[in-house]
């Protein structure tokens, strides 16, 4: 399992101004519009279902400018960011409405973006501060790649470089393999137990994000079930892959490219971990299989359900902790990370609702000689 990691520093969006001169209002002449540009590093390799600057330019981004004078907001409002789109024509990013066109004040300026944009994507604050947050992104299905940029104390004379930051984590694809013989798997749903995908993601005036108000764990449905069977040689099997966008809070209790995560834990796997309870009663991260596992029987051709039975689906839990080739032990999700898991079935197919292994393999027994009498003659001489 590699862990994949990427922050699209290549976004630079670039505020400029023409001249420096200042009209009867303080602010600039008309010719020093607040205006956006997009730069991209053409050497990095961005994967299909995440966002670079080609696809944000498919979309809209949204900002808003404080002044840093009195703290107020200047460019934008509370409620709205002014929406940028690229213009084609003009190869450069515009507002895509008039008549929310800025000038440079006097002093300088912080600036707060998020991609994509709709027109109640995101609150502001009226007033930044160093006690609350100033933008509110809003998460709404867990599908979307959400970013956001920060950048402080910027003047007419700069070029304002926003550095976009990915807010969630991936679960890129999850394949499982079967290594041992004559077992089936069927799974019809995976759930991220306990992981969160909508809520809120609040940037502070520090340009850190962290989440709140978290609901709704990543489910993915397969209508027919995808099935493994090492018994027809189909020993592995995609379950989804980067197409789902399963994007999901990040788990970090320490900063990490500037977003903090909601501290949850990830199940190691354990039973003792449980302290005798339930993995469906916990608060650990794990991931939740539901479906079918059968084992073919060949020494008496009769087939036994592990998990589920010929009519119902049963679930099994997997760890999501594990062993990848640049991290001795993945223990959170951070974002701007996307998580590939390969689940190799080969002792157990996964756990019990209380950390019990479900076992391939049990203890059997055959009878393989029954040893004969000996005769044991024994005469008496009276």
């Amino acid at each position: 399992m590699k862990k994949f990691g990427y922050l699209m520093g290549a976004a630079l969006l670039t505020l400029g101004s023409c001249t420096n001169e200042i009209n009867e209002e303080g602010f600039v002449d008309k010719a020093n519009t607040i205006s956006f540009n997009a730069y991209s590093n053409k050497t990095r390799t961005y994967l299909s279902g995440d966002v670079d600057i080609a696809k944000m330019k498919d979309g809209s981004f949204g900002v808003v400018g404080y002044k840093n004078s009195d703290n107020n907001i200047y460019l934008g409002s509370t409620t709205k960011a002014t929406e940028q789109v690229w213009d084609e024509t003009k190869k450069a990013w515009d507002y895509n409405n008039e008549n929310e066109k800025k000038y440079w004040p006097s002093g300088s300026m912080d600036f707060f973006a998020y991609f994509p944009y709709s027109d109640n994507g995101a609150t502001f604050a009226t007033t930044k501060t160093n006690t609350e947050p100033v933008m509110t992104i809003k998460s709404d299905n867990g599908n979307q790649d959400i970013l956001f940029s920060y950048i402080k104390d910027r003047t007419q004379t700069d070029l304002v470089h926003l550095y976009f930051y990915h807010a969630l984590s991936k679960i890129k694809s999850v394949e499982i393999q079967v290594a041992a013989p004559d077992i089936e798997v069927s799974v019809s749903n995976i759930e991220i137990l306990n992981s969160y995908t909508k809520g809120n993601i609040k940037v502070d005036n520090t340009g850190v994000a962290t989440y709140s108000d978290g609901t709704t764990p990543r489910s993915v449905g397969f209508s027919p079930a995808k099935t493994i069977n090492s018994q027809t040689a189909e020993t592995n099997r995609v379950l989804f892959d980067n197409d789902e966008n399963a994007y999901l809070f990040a788990t970090n209790t320490t900063e990490h490219d500037k977003v903090k995560g909601t501290g949850q834990t990830m199940w190691n796997g354990t039973k003792d971990a449980l302290n005798s309870g339930k993995l469906s009663e916990s608060n650990f991260i794990c991931m939740k299989l539901t479906g079918k596992v059968k084992l073919h029987h060949t020494d008496t051709d009769n087939d036994e359900y592990l998990v589920g039975s010929a009519n119902d689906d049963g679930v099994m839990y997997i760890p999501l902790r594990g062993n990848s080739a640049n991290s001795a032990d993945i223990s959170e999700f951070l974002a701007g990370r996307r998580y590939i898991y390969k689940i190799v079935m080969s002792s157990n197919v996964g756990y019990k609702d209380n950390g019990d292994p479900i076992m391939l393999s049990y203890i059997k027994f055959g009878v393989n000689q029954v040893y004969g009498w000996s005769d044991v003659i024994v005469t008496i001489n009276l």
